[in-house]
């Protein structure tokens, strides 16, 4: 697939005042957001990857304010905010539906993980009492190994409900967030963004 190169200009540092972050981002024409190679309608196709990066490591630090403004600003084509608008909502509602069902199996694999690790306990510490009544002192070797093998059994699953769950969550509650920004698209011109602000991003993209 020819074409000429595409290039995309984010603005490092968003604004924030009274509970509302802002984060503008600078784009030849609004396709260059969208994943390329999508073939699906404008509204439900997927972010372009470097730009989705952009995005969500600017809103990341943000998450003290209320409100997530994204500014889209379009040098030429369409300057509608309607689908791209959809088009974000619908890309990181998926993301978080995903992140979503992410935290329900890690949860319930730790659950499950933990009943094996009490059955595992429950089992070491058995046989360490049945060898003790049996030959009336178990070898410090042995001893030992039960019941290193029955804490292990249950610290990885413990581990896991105890704070494994957390990136889980960070990164639903920030798609969850990243999907319900306002979006804006305003015209601005190449000259006047190369004269008032310094590139954060500058990644050509070669078409093939």
């Amino acid at each position: 697939m020819g074409g000429r190169g595409v290039w995309f200009i984010g603005r490092r540092h968003g604004r924030r005042a009274a509970g509302t972050a802002t984060v503008s981002v600078h784009v030849r024409e609004l396709a260059q957001l969208l994943n390329s190679l999508d073939p699906s309608p404008f509204w439900d196709r997927d972010l372009d990857r470097s730009a989705a990066e952009f995005i969500e490591d600017e809103f990341r630090d943000k998450q003290s304010a209320g409100v997530w403004h994204l500014h889209v600003f379009v040098h030429e084509g369409d300057t509608s905010a309607s689908h791209l608008q959809t088009a974000v909502e619908t890309y990181y509602g998926r993301l978080a539906n995903s992140a979503r069902l992410a935290l329900r199996e890690h949860i319930w694999m730790g659950q499950l993980a933990l009943l094996g690790g009490v059955a595992i306990f429950l089992l070491s510490m058995g046989i360490r009492g049945v060898l003790g009544g049996t030959l009336g002192h178990v070898p410090s070797i042995l001893d030992e190994g039960l019941i290193i093998l029955a804490w292990l059994a249950l610290w990885r699953p413990a581990e896991a409900l105890i704070y494994g769950w957390v990136p889980f969550y960070r990164k639903r509650r920030l798609f969850e967030r990243l999907a319900g920004m306002r979006v804006s698209v305003r015209v601005s011109a190449p000259a006047e963004h190369e004269e008032t602000s310094r590139p954060a991003i500058l990644r050509p993209n070669s078409s093939t």
